[in-house]
């Protein structure tokens, strides 16, 4: 064995694998990163850092001994992969190895999961060859889900508006972006060249992989600086991910039953069960309820007076995450316009959203709630919001003033998908017209114009804290357009009309 290099052709650790494809194999490179790597562990632990002998070391890497006590903490500090894999056998196949993660990008991921207590992420691969993960929880609405997720570290190019991984890990990230399965792309940066504070910024694999095809080379892959990962970015990476995971699941399912609705809809009455649907996720039940009952109300409305409103129940941004995010509300939403243009007032959407809700709700989710009145205000609805919590059990419905309303209850239904109904009958009519003049008159939306109402959502929301900067970033991120940094491969979902709500709010700061 060489007094400098490796060259035992012994057992290959993972280890082993991880020093030659870095280039640290020479004692020189090794000791100096191993002394960094020590001096962070006695800074947590208190104490004299360890120091280790070339000898000592030459016989880690070669697999004739293995390291003790604190070197072995060392050495997980060093390549952020727990001792027993390091020390465990490289892979047999081909494999590319990520670049070892500085501690301020292993920093970076684990702020992630502290400030946004639905992600845990693991940024990169667990063992070799095995994607990293990034697990996103539901809160209501929304089924639990993960994404394949992996972290390179990035330099800031701030005169271009982006930070870029450089080339030197292209090999792997070509290997992580092959699979046809939904991935993420995570790119660190320590230090911004303004001074700023570093951050994380996420690119869709399939955008990656496109900049990276063969006939395409590129010096750099880069990011925007818009997607850089905040209560924003995160609210919308964790909606869509979670949205269009569940939706893709369940295509099969959903066609089938969107065939049989025929016969329902010639009913004025109708109520399907949740198990009569087994298997559908809570994301897919609320899809395949808010078709029949968009097709449903379309269906029966009266065509002799225009309707004037619609009474929904979304009361956190997850519930909201449909208006923004569903192609068919957004049909319905269209319908419903053009049938509203013959009124005399100004069609609107009555939410009942109580305070007590709004206080436990986390800030990303009031941002999608946020987003989704600004959708509705965007498209011409007057929203309005009542907060006394008798109005939260209220059914959803479409109401001609009256003459008619058109029940469609299909949000936080539980243990129906939908439950339609025709209340053309004075008394009933009346109750539901007498709601809707109650949040007309009492909306904690107060204004004239959406800008007011809107400014007055900031408020009541408690959005505050995130009002200096939050035009701006939506201002940002519509201007780039969530398709890159996300990509929808449901066919239900669409993203255009979240990025115009997003273009909406970033004009509300000019």
């Amino acid at each position: 064995m060489s007094a400098s290099t490796i060259e035992s052709p012994g057992f290959r650790t993972l280890l082993r694998a991880l020093l030659e494809q870095n280039r640290w194999s020479s004692w020189g490179r090794f000791e100096g990163l191993y002394a960094e790597a020590a001096k962070r562990v006695a800074a947590r632990r208190g104490g004299t850092p360890v120091s280790v002998a070339r000898s000592t070391y030459m016989r880690w890497a070669s697999g004739e001994s293995t390291p003790e006590g604190l070197a072995r903490l060392v050495l997980e500090e060093l390549f952020g992969i727990d001792f027993d894999l390091l020390m465990g056998p490289a892979p047999d196949r081909e494999v590319i190895l990520p670049g070892v993660l500085d501690g301020a990008s292993r920093a970076a991921a684990m702020l992630v999961d502290s400030r946004w207590s639905t992600s845990m992420l693991h940024p990169t691969a667990p063992v070799a060859g095995v994607d990293g993960a990034w697990y996103l929880d539901g809160l209501d609405l929304l089924d639990s889900t993960s994404v394949a997720a992996q972290m390179y570290v990035a330099t800031a190019h701030l005169n271009d508006d982006v930070v870029a991984i450089g080339s030197h890990d292209y090999p792997h990230v070509r290997q992580f972006v092959r699979p046809t399965r939904r991935a993420l792309l995570l790119a660190s940066v320590e230090e911004r060249q303004d001074g700023s504070e570093g951050s994380l910024y996420v690119l869709d694999a399939a955008h990656a992989r496109r900049l990276l095809a063969l006939d395409r080379p590129v010096e750099r892959l880069p990011i925007p600086t818009a997607y850089q990962l905040d209560d924003l970015t995160f609210a919308v990476v964790r909606s869509l991910i979670t949205a269009d995971n569940a939706l893709g699941a369940d295509d099969r399912l959903l066609d089938s039953e969107e065939q049989g609705m025929e016969q329902h809809l010639q009913k004025e009455r109708s109520v399907v069960a949740r198990e009569s649907v087994p298997g559908l996720s809570q994301v897919g039940a609320a899809w395949l309820g808010s078709r029949f009952c968009s097709r449903h109300a379309l269906q029966w409305l009266t065509k002799s007076a225009a309707p004037s409103a619609l009474w929904g129940r979304a009361q956190i941004g997850e519930e909201a995450v449909p208006l923004l995010l569903f192609r068919q509300q957004h049909w319905f939403i269209d319908q419903f316009l053009q049938l509203a243009a013959g009124g005399e007032d100004q069609p609107g959407m009555a939410l009942c959203v109580p305070e007590d809700v709004v206080a436990a709700s986390p800030i990303y989710d009031r941002i999608m709630l946020f987003l989704a009145l600004a959708w509705l205000e965007m498209r011409g609805l007057v929203t309005w919001i009542c907060s006394e919590p008798e109005y939260a059990k209220l059914d959803e419905f479409v109401l001609v003033p009256g003459q008619q309303a058109v029940v469609g209850t299909w949000m936080r239904a539980r243990d129906t998908i939908w439950s339609a109904d025709v209340a053309v009958r004075k008394a009933q009519v009346l109750d539901y017209d007498l709601a809707v003049r109650h949040a007309r008159a009492n909306s904690v939306l107060e204004g004239s114009s959406s800008t007011d109402r809107l400014r007055s959502a900031v408020d009541y929301l408690g959005l505050g804290p995130v009002w200096k900067t939050l035009p701006g970033r939506c201002r940002e991120l519509g201007a780039y357009g969530t398709v890159d940094m996300l990509q929808a491969r449901s066919r239900l979902i669409g993203l255009e009309e979240l990025d115009k709500a997003l273009r909406f709010v970033g004009s509300l700061a000019t």
